[in-house]
């Protein structure tokens, strides 16, 4: 794989007596939009793989810009880049944003904030016409993409940043990547990355363009009933922000024959329960907490069946 680089582009389960138990809890800076890339791979952008079919045969792989509206505005994270490929199998592009001069970001930053330690990517995977048929068995059937997301900053072209592979309700997704039905988010943590840390914090730190790869392993419910093909994905934002806060943990107590579950009131974190930890099994606790000093609390008697609980956020 190769990559651009010319100048100055590139791109807590605790368990208790009484069958109670505590399950782990289940974060925007400097945005840039999708669609104010275009139009789609402009001079000095390359496209590699599967994806250099595009400019001899639009039939095979196709991008477009989309634009999204509601009530004749434009909503900004709606729309996107989308990437259509009917020969599926693996491809890639190098994206020069704003021509190789730096982005300007939603809040009209030019570097990346100090604290940005992190950067997202966000896309939705879209069912192909071929796989209509299979309606909402699309989003539930097991499904292996990857990713691939290379940045290109001043303080670095970053080409190490690993391949992250995941799909719907598969339990074996990369760290960093979470489904949420088609729409998917990939977290990647740049502090630890050479010299990244010091341009960031010195103001220095501009965001010039980056590599896009696309792995489709396993795609289920295609025309030809086979892995890999084809594939439509919309690439939405690019998000730098700081590192998320640690999320509350719950704690647990007795108090005669009651049980306490309590956490710090800080962030919109709700109380969820399970009575066997399944995906789809979790349900809000639906009673109101107690507060006291920064702190919420509910009482319960001691179950005599297993129960777990969670915070969850939006």
């Amino acid at each position: 794989m190769k990559i651009k680089s010319p100048t100055r582009w590139l791109a807590a389960v605790l368990a208790v007596a009484g069958g109670l138990t505590l399950a782990s809890r289940v974060q925007a800076q400097d945005i840039y939009y999708w669609y104010y890339f275009y139009p789609p791979w402009p001079p000095n952008s390359s496209l590699y793989a599967n994806w250099n079919n595009y400019p001899t045969n639009p039939s095979a792989v196709n991008f477009n810009t989309v634009f999204a509206y509601t009530n004749q505005v434009l909503d900004e994270a709606a729309s996107g880049l989308e990437v259509t490929s009917t020969i599926g199998g693996y491809g890639s592009g190098y994206a020069d944003l704003n021509s190789g001069t730096g982005v300007t970001f939603a809040n009209g930053n030019f570097a990346l904030a100090t604290n940005d330690t992190t950067c997202t990517l966000t896309f939705t995977v879209n069912p192909t016409p071929g796989m209509a048929s299979s309606g909402t068995s699309f989003y539930t059937n097991y499904n292996w993409i990857g990713i691939q997301f290379y940045l290109n900053l001043d303080s670095g072209p970053y080409t190490s940043l690993p391949v992250l592979y995941g799909g719907w309700n598969n339990p074996g997704n990369s760290n960093g990547i979470v489904w949420a039905g088609s729409n998917v988010t990939m977290t990647v943590n740049l502090s630890s990355l050479p010299k990244f840390a010091a341009y960031t914090q010195g103001g220095t730190n501009h965001f010039y363009g980056c590599n896009l790869g696309v792995n489709p392993a396993v795609i289920f419910n295609d025309p030809s009933g086979s892995s890999g093909l084809p594939y439509d994905i919309t690439f939405n934002t690019i998000e730098f922000a700081p590192a998320a806060a640690p999320p509350p943990n719950l704690s647990i107590g007795h108090v005669g024959t009651n049980v306490i579950v309590s956490w710090p009131a800080s962030g919109p974190y709700t109380l969820q329960q399970s009575a066997n930890l399944a995906r789809f099994s979790w349900s809000p606790w639906g009673f109101p907490a107690d507060s006291n000093n920064g702190i919420y609390s509910i009482t319960i008697p001691a179950p005599t069946n297993t129960l777990f609980f969670r915070l969850s956020s939006p």
